[in-house]
């Protein structure tokens, strides 16, 4: 009934969302809506409650509804009464009371979604939880990453690197998952103090390099991560350093990487810092296949969750 995180999936349900997701997009790569699934949502109402910034995934969640003949209201932290203390339980709530169908929600307090789902009556889809989770973010770069290898519907015999903030991305964590998940060899990259504690490494089915070089080289694919500085406590990173030490410029590319060798990033993009203007647009970047790929696989799940035999409820 409610998508908190991968970890909450089978393999099965995973490789099932992912071939879902392969219907809402055509030969050529674009998002297409079959016209059975044109009024799949008609007469539901959904509501987005972001309460962390977000462009890629709240107006795909949208657009996700919306294709599949739903309706949504987006409720933001500024101008609604969370800015006069509410909390984001009691505005959920609040919307469930008032007869929404489904609650989409991203906010920074990482235990969120899960009280929500024991508290309201209806179906949650977490959109990002602080530094917890981020499961639609997981499933649509698998997506990009077997569309583009053929690796059928699963990811055996591909190695990934996740490079960068690993510390505070809920993108890390829900990649990491599902790409060991489907076979995929993972490894973790960055910075020491961008690693997460040994302790905490424990549960992740990776390995760990402290070494850009060493990452890129290894990679058939690499998914970059910006620095989250609005999560840094006690420090901040120096742009400047951290493009030095660890953003892939032309160079980086030309002489680490094999021409094959695939990039990845969930946005939003600090051009000039983890990523170089040139390598953005260079035919090595699956960037913009990512955000296309994002619509198909929310219509997926927003289908699957509500849609008229949901597989999930």
């Amino acid at each position: 009934m409610n998508l908190i995180g991968l970890k909450d999936l089978s393999r099965h349900q995973m490789i099932a969302l992912l071939d879902a997701s392969e219907r809402y997009l055509n030969d050529e790569g674009r998002v297409i809506t079959p016209p059975e699934d044109a009024q799949l949502l008609s007469g539901r109402t959904f509501a987005l409650l972001f309460l962390e910034p977000s462009t890629r995934t709240r107006a795909s969640f949208d657009l996700a509804i919306q294709r599949l003949g739903g309706q949504s209201v987006t409720v933001n932290g500024e101008g609604s009464s969370v800015e006069k203390g509410e909390s984001a339980a009691d505005t959920c709530q609040t919307l469930a009371a008032m007869g929404v169908d489904g609650l989409v929600v991203r906010h920074h307090d990482r235990h969120l979604p899960q009280v929500l789902a024991e508290r309201v009556r209806i179906p949650v889809i977490n959109a990002g939880n602080g530094s917890g989770e981020h499961p639609t973010q997981g499933l649509l770069d698998a997506l990009t990453l077997r569309r583009h290898f053929k690796t059928g519907n699963q990811l055996g015999g591909l190695k990934i690197a996740i490079i960068g903030d690993i510390v505070h991305s809920r993108v890390a964590r829900s990649d990491a998952h599902i790409f060991s998940e489907l076979g995929a060899e993972v490894m973790i990259a960055g910075p020491k103090m961008l690693i997460p504690t040994e302790e905490r490494l424990a549960e992740w089915p990776v390995r760990v390099s402290t070494s850009l070089k060493e990452a890129v080289r290894w990679a058939d694919a690499v998914v970059v991560l910006r620095v989250q500085q609005e999560r840094l406590r006690s420090s901040v990173v120096d742009p400047h350093r951290y493009a030095l030490d660890w953003g892939i410029d032309p160079t980086v590319v030309e002489q680490y990487m094999s021409p094959s060798t695939m990039i990845l990033h969930p946005g939003p993009v600090i051009r000039g810092v983890e990523l170089a203007d040139p390598v953005i647009e260079s035919p090595q970047s699956l960037i913009w296949q990512q955000v296309t790929h994002g619509v198909a696989v929310r219509q997926a799940v927003i289908a699957a969750y509500f849609g008229r035999q949901a597989q999930y409820a």
